[in-house]
């Protein structure tokens, strides 16, 4: 259609072409009719729209601002003919599958969005990604086309020149351009940075200008400079860089005209902003700041553009260079050219590192000249040693050429669809020299490809551009050093051609290119690779005659100092010995650090803010990561590991050797002798072994200082733990992207809310590599898990254990391990036996389930919370078993028992044991009714009634006390002892407590006191209590007298009596705390009842006992009783005297003996005594 409507004007009609590649459409021209139609399908389908008349004489497109357009309008595209400006809406959609979001456009007429071009003709249009659009007319100014949704008198669109005075504008105003005889240089191309928000123009005249914008974009248009022999270098300063210039042109050499403009990224260059293509083939690199510096570069706002300067200079590329499947670099520095071999260059394009041009020197055939910087590595020293020449570090240019019919009109990166973009920003948003990059990501992910072929490969695809040319359109695509090497195995290459290529590139990258073929680790799009170039690449990567063998450095540049016979030797230089491992570990490192390099050292969370907000205020947390970012990158990474994990289990490579050597455990996974020649089999680590060089010319430099060397087995066995060491951190974080995946896919925002404060901000600064390798990483892990296992297991879960388990354990097994799957699921067995009130069978299985797995993980689970969960079930058998077992897993030698446990630890491990036998303890407080309203609260959360009948409780704390006691913890049974005095359970004590309770409660009543005996004699007892006269605590009484009741209880009459003996005649060292007389009465009452039972039941038994103690006791009562007499007796004569002393009579005959106590004192104070 469009070649048809361009013969029907028999040739003469305005034609203009050119790219849309924001929305995947070439576009071209024909008198008034508009075509577009997708570059990508070649499908014939073209779209057409007409203008009124007038001839199209420049076409750009610009994305619409937000507010003013229905939101199906994304774009608008701009027409420009010699009467007016037309603005129409542009609606793209995506296709049915989704995978094309430019699959449909429409184009949606505006004829309210029409002005006038007040006879000025415009020549270009170049737009910002906000939205702006500027127009180069012939009059030589700038034009900006300004829409809004209009109000009142205000147009909705209108044209405002940005370089003219009021003076000029009067000017035009009133004289007619007709009448304008002064000569008009035209803007011809206009280019913008949207980096640094500047333009370049270029007009008829040769002229180079630079227009600033302000530091945000949206200030004021200013003319920074205009060059006018930019184009000549003999006219032109070139600030002391004039080194090497070509010679002056003839008089038939024509002067270079400019034929592309292009802006240089920051990624690129951080002093150079602009390169200039001419029609000789040269490149021009110029730079808008006065001072050259690495302070010139991405943070141009706060340094703005004051000139236009000439930096740096490039010859045009070699002539005679074919494409093909070549791979060595062009070194073009330096080179001078016969002027009739001189490229002829027609047009340029040059995008992120990458140049094609347009070439019509040949007369037969133009040809397409593409550009790239070198990747290949032409060292003279191996690249591990660091030392290359300063002409190995020049920029090196790979050039092809390609035969084409007709001239290039224009071309254009092919952008990525939109959500790869989005993956790609994702990554490397916070890296530097990309944070400044704005939306659209698409344009923005262009950039990454001026890093160069070699650290994007793994995850950039192949570059493409799309050529418009004057036979049609065509495509471009870059072949990357990992593509060269990849078809190179694909096809019967000579083993010489794959050693060229190791040679070009270095060991290491090439290795590091073996494995992403052999691991699969290319873009999706290029990822079809067959299995025996797989295999192929694998074998290239464990070949030592690629990839080299681990050796030590240096030791071939030293020098032998070695004399004639008879000579002097001043001995050698000692070097300290140095692995140097082989090309496949520098591979290795190489592909694993450019995996993780956009995320290791950056911050896995950010807060974000709505926008408009104070930073200070609250936001909601959010992963950095895109999911399909984290999705692919653990692809690559998993990939990549389970291929290094392979080779290790066929023991291929070094690992076939070092296993061949004889325990290749040990090599492999621990420290030990290596067996086998070479080796040592003494037990030392190979790490520590030294050798001496034994030569005999030698030997006076050996002898005075031995130098470490490591034999061939020794080095490979190092580089085998090292590649293993790579291998698990891979592993590790592959494990750590799966993780974040899962969690982000349940609202990480969510389960970030159930952190504290203290967790909330380490998890806002916590980094990928703290994820991976630090504890805090693993804390936070843990309890991301749980808030995301209480998702799933709470009272509102949407699911299963074992639905969520199965993906932990699978993806991510160092996070989440067999212990925590049975944890989580006792967790939901809990759960649902909550629910169960009303079935109380149903319940005790399910609690008796979860009392199962957690027998099996005691040391792993949350014990404060599981047994309070038991509790409220009131399954106490769960409540008592599952602190103790873990109590005994913490000492699991019994090292506190039997007191063999290190000083050090001794604190700590014994914290440990009490916090488990404090849930016990809380558990018997609950039932008696400590803190009852706390644990009220809680259970009524639980969902479980709280209210329990007096029989119920007393069964409970039997139940309780029993299991306690059968657990053998003599720590734990005193522990449980205090706190049942301590609530006044002496009773249940008593009844229930173990073997060991008489030893506790003697050691607790009496710290120095002796074991009492059942059986003792009358002398043995005295004596024993002349020991025992020391002081007795009132705090001490309470465990004597649980002592002597025990006793009772256990039917040992004769300690139960000596016991309550002890008591009435224990001693006190405060009289405050000395017992009364009726108090002394009762135990000595006791004891002598005691005494007596054991009488009769040694009769019955046919065992005398000695009836002296018995005596001894009554005579003891006895004494007592009588003391308590007098006692009464003293109390009543004083109570008489009190009486008589308050009377007016005076005392008489009421008392035979008064004038023995005259007085009222001395009868006070003989009832004191």
């Amino acid at each position: 259609m469009l070649i048809e409507r361009y013969n029907t004007a028999a040739g003469e009609g305005t034609a203009l072409c050119g790219i849309f590649s924001d929305i995947h459409r070439a576009w071209a021209t024909v008198d008034n009719s508009f075509f577009v139609w997708h570059f990508d399908k070649w499908d014939g389908q073209c779209q057409e729209h007409n203008v009124d008349e007038q001839a199209i004489c420049a076409v750009g497109l610009a994305r619409a601002k937000s507010g003013i357009f229905i939101e199906a309008i994304q774009y608008l595209l701009v027409l420009a003919t010699p009467v007016e400006l037309i603005l129409v809406g542009a609606c793209c959609s995506a296709s049915a599958d989704g995978t094309d979001p430019y699959a449909e456009l429409s184009l949606q007429p505006l004829p309210e969005y029409m002005i006038a071009t007040d006879g000025v003709t415009m020549t270009c249009i170049t737009c910002t990604e906000k939205g702006q659009i500027f127009l180069a007319g012939r009059d030589g100014h700038i034009y900006e086309l300004q829409y809004t949704t209009g109000s009142g008198w205000r147009k909705r669109c209108r044209k405002v020149c940005l370089t003219t005075g009021i003076g000029s504008l009067l000017s035009r105003w009133v004289v007619p351009n007709t009448f304008k005889f002064s000569t008009v240089d035209p803007i011809v191309d206009m280019v913008m940075d949207e980096e640094r928000n500047t333009i370049y123009t270029r007009t008829e005249g040769m002229k180079m200008q630079l227009f600033d914008l302000g530091a945000n974009g949206d200030g004021p248009l200013t003319k920074i400079t205009e060059e006018k022999n930019i184009v000549d270098p003999l006219d032109a300063p070139y600030g002391g860089r004039r080194t090497n210039a070509p010679p002056p042109r003839t008089a038939r050499s024509p002067k270079p005209s400019i034929v592309c403009i292009s802006p240089l990224s920051a990624m690129e260059s951080k002093w150079l902003h602009a390169v200039v293509v001419l029609s000789d083939g040269k490149r021009l690199f110029l730079t808008t700041s006065g001072g050259i510096g690495s302070s010139v570069g991405l943070n141009s706002g706060l340094r703005r553009p004051t000139c236009l300067k000439i930096v740096a200079t490039r010859p045009s590329p070699p002539l005679g260079v074919g494409g093909g499947l070549t791979f060595g670099a062009v070194s073009a520095a330096g080179r001078v050219h016969p002027e009739d071999l001189a490229l002829k260059v027609e047009s340029a394009f040059y995008s992120a590192g990458a140049l094609i041009m347009s070439d019509s020197s040949a007369t037969a055939m133009s040809s397409l000249l593409a550009v790239q910087k070198g990747s290949a590595a032409q060292l003279s020293l191996p690249s591990t040693f660091g030392t290359a020449s300063r002409a190995s570090r020049a920029l090196r240019e790979t050039v092809s050429a390609l035969p084409v019919e007709g001239r290039m009109l224009c071309a254009s990166d092919v952008l990525p669809l939109p959500d790869a973009a989005y993956m790609l920003q994702s990554l490397y948003a916070d890296v530097e020299c990309f944070t400044g990059f704005r939306k659209p990501f698409e344009k923005a992910c262009i950039k990454l490809w001026a890093k160069g072929d070699l650290p994007t490969q793994h995850i950039l695809p192949r570059r493409r551009v799309v050529v418009f040319n004057t036979m049609g359109l065509m495509e471009v695509i870059f072949n990357r050093p990992v593509d060269i090497l990849r078809k190179l195995f694909d096809g019967n290459t000579l083993r010489s051609q794959i050693e060229e290529f190791f040679n070009r590139f270095g060991a290491g990258e090439a290795a590091a290119m073996c494995l992403m073929i052999a691991a699969k680790l290319l873009y999706a799009e290029d990822s079809l690779i067959s299995n025996s170039v797989s295999e192929k690449a694998a074998e290239a990567f464990e070949d030592p005659g690629l990839v080299g063998m681990p050796q030590i450095a240096g030791t071939t540049a030293l020098s032998n100092t070695r004399t004639q016979a008879g000579g002097f030797s001043m001995g050698q230089v000692v070097q300290e010995a140095e692995p140097l491992f082989s090309g496949a570990y520098e591979g290795l490192c190489l592909c694993s650090s450019r995996l993780l390099y956009p995320i290791w050292e950056f911050p896995i969370m950010v807060i974000r803010r709505p926008a408009g907000t104070n930073k200070c205020e609250d936001g909601v947390i959010v992963c950095r990561l895109s999911a399909g970012a984290m999705e692919i990158l653990e692809s690559k990474i998993h990939s990549l590991e389970t291929f290094l994990r392979s080779r290790r289990n066929k023991r291929r490579g070094l690992y076939g050797y070092v296993a061949g050597l004889g325990d290749s455990g040990s090599i492999l996974y621990k420290t030990g002798p290596i067996i086998g020649p070479g080796g040592h089999s003494n037990g030392r680590s190979p790490y520590n072994s030294q050798i001496q060089d034994m030569d005999p010319a030698d030997k006076s430099a050996s002898n005075k200082k031995p130098r470490l060397l490591y034999t061939s087995a020794e080095l490979a066995a190092m580089e085998v733990r090292a590649m293993e060491c790579l291998r698990r951190l891979l592993r590790r974080s592959g494990e750590a992207l799966f993780l974040l995946q899962l969690i982000c896919q349940h609202n990480v925002a969510r389960l970030a809310q159930t952190l504290g404060n203290d967790l909330h901000k380490k998890l806002v600064q916590l980094t990928f590599h703290q994820l991976v390798c630090s504890e805090d990483g693993d804390q936070l892990a843990m309890c991301l898990i749980s808030a995301l296992m209480e998702y799933y297991i709470g009272p509102e879960g949407r699911g299963t254990v074992e639905e969520i388990s199965t993906k932990l354990k699978e993806g991510c097994p160092s996070y989440f391990n067999e212990s925590d799957y049975k944890y989580y699921l006792a967790v939901e067995c809990l759960e649902r036996a909550a629910s169960m009130a009303n079935n109380p069978d149903e319940r005790d299985i399910l609690a008796r389930d979860a009392f199962n797995l957690l027998t099996k993980i005691p040391e792993s689970a949350d014990l404060s919370a599981i047994c309070k969960r038991f509790e409220n079930l009131r399954f106490y058998e769960a409540v008592v078993r599952l602190p103790l077992q873990k109590a005994q897993a913490l000492d699991s030698n019994a090292d506190i028992t039997n007191g063999q446990i290190d000083p050090r630890h001794h604190d700590t491990i014994m914290l440990q044991r009490e916090q488990c036998y404090e849930i016990v303890m809380n558990a018997l407080r609950t039932l008696k009714g400590v803190g009852h309203s706390r644990m009220q609260s809680a259970d009524k959360s639980s969902g479980v009634a709280t209210a329990v009948d007096p029989a119920s409780r007393t069964k409970y704390i039997k139940q309780i006390l029993q299991l306690s006691v059968q657990w053998p913890d003599t720590v734990f049974h005193e522990h449980l002892y205090k706190t049942l005095i301590e609530l006044g359970l002496e009773n249940e004590l008593l009844e229930y407590g173990g073997s060991d309770l008489a030893s506790f409660l003697q050691s607790a009543g009496r710290k120095h006191q002796e074991e009492v005996r059942a059986v003792s004699s009358v002398t043995s007892g005295a004596a024993k209590l002349h020991d025992l006269s020391a002081p007795i605590l009132t705090s001490q009484t309470k465990y004597l007298e649980l002592l002597a009741r025990y006793y009772v209880r256990k039917g040992e009459r004769i300690a139960a009596a000596r016991m309550f003996l002890i008591l009435a005649e224990r001693q006190c060292s405060n009289s405050e705390e000395v017992p009364t007389l009726d108090k002394r009465y009762e135990y000595l009452r006791d004891a002598v009842l005691q005494a007596k039972s054991a009488g009769i039941e040694a009769d019955s038994s046919r065992k005398p006992i000695d009836s002296s103690t018995v005596d001894l006791l009554e005579g003891k009562l006895t004494v007592l009783r009588f003391q308590m007499q007098i006692k009464q007796e003293l109390e009543l004569m004083t109570a008489r005297v009190e009486n008589i002393s308050s009377s007016s009579e005076s005392p008489s005959g009421l008392f035979p003996r008064d004038n023995i106590l005259a007085d009222a004192e001395a009868a006070k104070a003989a009832k004191d005594k």
